[in-house]
């Protein structure tokens, strides 16, 4: 009895699935009671593989000195107990294998019970055909080849583990965007923050530039400001004196004027 997982998965889904499945305990070999077989009304051949956890490891069991291996349909009223299959070279005890012939008969049979477990089981039997006493190393369940697949334990997990898988993928995913997002901001803030300082230096030059013209303008244009001023005041009392003088030369001319029509007038009468 073996499993083949064939499932499609991205590879984020792939890395984060092998981690689940490196958590998962007894993932494969199947535990106890998750093994399902299929009985057809035909000669069935089964071999299963058995082991045990050795240092962490999963070691085949020897079962060439366990005695005679049975396999057990047990119902209500009857039971169907078939040994291991011996003629054949395809298994190999020592290293866990053990295959079992189920005939059409005893499929039919078996097909019939109304208990759907079987039971893989040891015991000694010596020469004599004393028997020792049995003990179960295994049970699963059987299913018609004909029914519709059950999901074992197994398969339930194998289903959670997959969606748990694409969940935390989608997640690292996100992250992923995120962290892009926020390396994309811090970014554009230092880009920014250079900006601010680039213009705050060119401000700062800007400012030193005013003030040197500003300190120019008071030691050179104040003063020659001042001088036009004063020049201007010097040329408007300058021609202010010249109105006066002007004003007074005009009064005496007229009065000259008058003094002489008035001797002009005298001489007339004389």
């Amino acid at each position: 009895m073996s499993i083949n997982t064939n499932i499609p998965v991205s590879e984020t889904e792939s890395q984060v699935y092998k981690k689940f499945k490196s958590l998962s305990i007894n993932e494969e070999p199947l535990p106890q009671g998750d093994g399902t077989i299929r009985i057809s009304p035909f000669d069935d051949y089964y071999i299963f593989t058995f082991y045990e956890e050795v240092d962490s490891q999963n070691t085949p069991i020897d079962l060439s000195n366990v005695g005679t291996i049975f396999i057990s349909f047990i119902g209500e009223t009857s039971e169907i107990k078939i040994p291991y299959y011996t003629n054949t070279q395809t298994s190999n005890l020592s290293q866990g294998e053990v295959l079992f012939r189920i005939s059409k008969d005893e499929g039919k049979k078996i097909l019939n019970l109304d208990n759907k477990n079987f039971y893989i089981s040891t015991q000694m039997i010596s020469v004599d055909g004393a028997e020792s006493d049995e003990s179960v190393i295994y049970t699963g369940k059987f299913l018609s080849i004909g029914d519709g697949a059950t999901k074992s334990l197994t398969s339930q997990i194998e289903d959670i583990t997959l969606q748990y898988t694409n969940e935390t993928a989608k997640l690292l995913d996100e992250n992923i965007k995120l962290k892009k997002q926020l390396n994309d901001l811090k970014s554009k803030l230092t880009q920014s923050n250079l900006t601010v300082q680039a213009l705050r230096n060119s401000n700062e030059h800007l400012g030193n530039e005013l003030s040197q013209i500003s300190k120019e303008l008071s030691s050179e244009s104040i003063n020659k400001a001042l001088k036009e001023s004063k020049d201007a005041q010097s040329l408007a009392d300058k021609q202010k004196t010249e109105r006066n003088q002007s004003s007074i030369l005009s009064e005496i001319s007229t009065s000259k004027a008058k003094t002489k029509l008035s001797a002009d007038r005298l001489q007339k009468y004389f």
